[in-house]
């Protein structure tokens, strides 16, 4: 019988003795989200910088005006992953309260 252990969203509908395991799949996603995501965002940083750069002259005010730009692409692509984000979480989300009912699973006592 599907159920939600623990109140979180992100393993409800999981069985309750695959909920260990779907706990531990969500961890890890959320770190290699977050890896990738740096890493994403600082190749689009270094893409920018070096972009800026074609047939400029290599002085200290057009590298800082490079890394500036760097900055600006990065924050910008970053805002609008979030806003998409925010958008797909929107539509995904269900209204209303969550109805109470009996426990996920056994209650032990330690």
């Amino acid at each position: 019988m599907p159920t939600s252990s623990g109140g979180s969203l992100s393993i409800h509908g999981v069985r309750v003795e695959d909920a260990g395991v779907a706990s531990a799949a969500v961890n890890t996603m959320q770190q290699v989200g977050g890896a990738i995501g740096t890493a994403l965002l600082n190749t689009l940083a270094a893409s920018a910088a070096t972009a800026y750069l074609v047939g400029k002259a290599s002085t200290p005010a057009t590298v800082a005006q490079a890394q500036l730009h760097s900055y600006s692409t990065a924050y910008w692509w970053s805002a609008g992953l979030f806003a998409a984000g925010a958008v797909i979480a929107a539509l995904m989300f269900h209204k209303g309260r969550p109805v109470s009912g009996e426990p996920s699973g056994p209650i032990v006592h330690m």
